[in-house]
């Protein structure tokens, strides 16, 4: 497993970043690969989109917030700093070649982070994404090609959550959001994070899909 830490990173360019990951990992010349990121703000629109889910566009364009449309699933979400964006490429192919798992794994992943950080977060029957007190903390959209994964992720750690009021958060009306920092009172440590979701994160992968506790982290790096 490689992981890569983009820091902050614009939307675009992160995407170009990993859709050559997506492209090597496929002719497997780079191992399963953990993309780590937060995005300037941006909104972006995932293959399943509806104009209406976007409630307040002049409250994006007074701060000229682009709007993107991307492969993953979903429908709508807006990134900003202080959010961790998860962009997993993983080859499924000689895994278990089951997309509802993966997502399930992910949700669970993320879950068991932020109950290591102090946030009681659960999954909720029939409902994706991952929640706090009914409140949504982390997001869902993910791709496959050829049986690798891309897309991922996000999760409000210490983003301002505003913006998402003036959207249906992937399409879902009528939903309240939050963030780790909002729960806890404070803000998090975006290293200590990073750190707490890459040791789960690889901890349950090991367990999950290699029936080993442990995964060797190849050239991890910024």
């Amino acid at each position: 497993m490689e992981v890569r830490d983009l820091r902050i990173s614009g939307y675009e360019e992160t995407l170009c970043f990993l859709k050559e990951t997506l492209v090597k990992r496929i002719a497997n010349e780079v191992p399963d690969t953990m993309i780590l990121v937060e995005h300037y703000p941006v909104v972006t629109f995932g293959r399943f989109w509806d104009e209406k889910n976007v409630i307040d566009k002049e409250y994006f364009r007074r701060r000229k917030v682009p709007f993107l449309f991307t492969a993953r699933g979903g429908k709508v979400t807006y990134h900003a700093p202080g959010q961790l964006v998860i962009y997993p490429v993983i080859d499924l192919k000689e895994k278990r070649r089951d997309i509802a798992f993966y997502i399930d794994f992910l949700e669970k992943v993320i879950a068991k982070s932020l109950n290591c950080l102090g946030v009681p977060a659960v999954r909720v029957k029939e409902k994706r994404g991952v929640w706090v007190s009914e409140k949504k903390i982390a997001f869902i959209g993910i791709s496959l090609k050829n049986w690798v994964t891309y897309h991922g992720a996000a999760v409000n750690i210490n983003n301002d959550i505003t913006a998402f009021s003036r959207i249906n958060p992937c399409g879902e009306e009528n939903i309240r959001v939050i963030s780790a920092a909002e729960y806890l009172g404070r803000e998090l440590d975006m290293r200590a994070v990073k750190q707490v979701f890459t040791e789960q994160f690889i901890k349950s992968f090991g367990a999950v899909y290699l029936n080993s506790t442990k995964v060797v982290i190849a050239n991890a790096r910024s």
